[in-house]
């Protein structure tokens, strides 16, 4: 049995055009994963970690070792400047590998400790860890950089920011620093994402915004009578929005996300399975910042029906979930699922090309 091409324009021309489809809808692709590795590499020069703290403080920390800079630029590493072990009794000599760096332009990473009012300001004390930006014990004069900005900046409440500008060695314990610098930028590691009306870009697209209400519901019933609202949305594509309040240490870890805020520690309403959703990322890329307090994820909700798993399991979990709402910025699910077009859609229009132009010989 031979094959002949019954129609022939069709195919020359046809032919060409679906194999330059296929391949720019792969290098679209290939060149979409590189910009997210070269954002995420950027992103991950910095390497935030909880690590233990006073008793009734949840403290997250700067891994400095895992911080890179470029041009050999110098960096001011914590571990570094607590060498000085500084007495302001004994006044204490500054060693030397320390002396080295006086005057020197450098750039430091650490939190904000404002020393002013304001969404703007340009006193602050930049700070390796969270232990002292809320209620955790004073720092030690090594602990710390007193910087004050040549131009007011924006207040980073939480989230690690990198500042340059030239560094001084300057003990002035009455004035409460050892070190400072004055800062020419400020940049914050990750910028903010816009805020968003999370039911209204829900609605959008068709998609439901759980509420937290139905787990109260079934708290209130002592979980005998599930509500029907909440059964319903078993294995649909839902989005929810809440407190980041634990995470588990597998990897992606699984993200306890509550209607509640709570600082992880003492201060707050502790998630519960009445007040929670388990999310399970996607993968790694899907998972939010040490310092976010809050996030938006949309996946598949699986209601667990066996109130014997609950304990366990939880009662409502989020399933391939990615961080925001289909539409918006937040949203990454187009950024990691492949290409436009799969391979077998690419076989599809193949085969179904071949059958319009091509026939069998009589």
């Amino acid at each position: 049995m031979l094959i002949m091409i019954r129609k022939p324009r069709l195919f020359a021309f046809g032919m060409p055009v679906l194999l330059m489809i296929c391949l720019l809808n792969h290098f679209e692709y290939r060149h979409r994963r590189k910009m997210i590795r070269m954002d995420g590499e950027a992103q991950n020069q910095v390497v935030v970690r909880a690590e233990g703290g006073p008793a009734g403080h949840n403290t997250i920390s700067i891994d400095e070792n895992a911080f890179s800079t470029e041009n050999n630029a110098l960096f001011l590493h914590f571990t570094m400047l607590k060498a000085w072990a500084f007495d302001a009794d004994t006044r204490s000599p500054c060693p030397e590998s320390i002396k080295t760096l006086n005057r020197r332009k450098a750039s430091c990473i650490g939190f904000m400790y404002p020393l002013q009012a304001g969404e703007r300001i340009k006193v602050f004390c930049l700070l390796r860890s969270t232990q002292t930006c809320c209620y955790g014990p004073r720092p030690q004069f090594n602990q710390y950089l007193f910087v004050e900005m040549h131009e007011p900046v924006k207040f980073e409440r939480l989230v690690p920011v990198i500042v340059k500008g030239q560094f001084f060695i300057d003990p002035q314990p009455d004035q409460g620093y050892i070190y400072r610098m004055e800062g020419t930028s400020l940049s914050s590691v990750m910028e903010d994402e816009p805020e968003i009306d999370v039911a209204k870009e829900a609605q959008k697209v068709n998609l439901f915004q759980f509420d937290f209400k139905s787990l109260e519901i079934l708290e209130k019933s002592h979980g005998k009578e599930p509500p029907q609202e909440l059964t319903s949305l078993d294995g649909k594509q839902i989005v929810v929005d809440g407190y980041l309040v634990n995470r588990s240490k597998d990897v992606p870890p699984h993200i306890l996300v509550s209607s509640k805020w709570w600082d992880g520690v003492s201060k707050g309403t502790p998630p519960t399975i009445f007040n929670a959703v388990m999310i399970f990322p996607k993968n790694a890329d899907q998972v939010p910042p040490l310092w976010k307090q809050r996030g938006v994820f949309t996946g598949t909700l699986h209601f667990t029906g066996n109130s014997q798993e609950w304990p366990k399991a939880g009662i409502i979990s989020l399933h391939d979930a990615v961080i925001g709402v289909p539409g918006t910025g937040h949203f990454k699910t187009i950024l990691d699922s492949g290409p436009y077009f799969s391979i077998s859609n690419e076989f599809i229009m193949f085969f179904a090309f071949l059958m319009i132009t091509l026939g069998k010989k009589r």
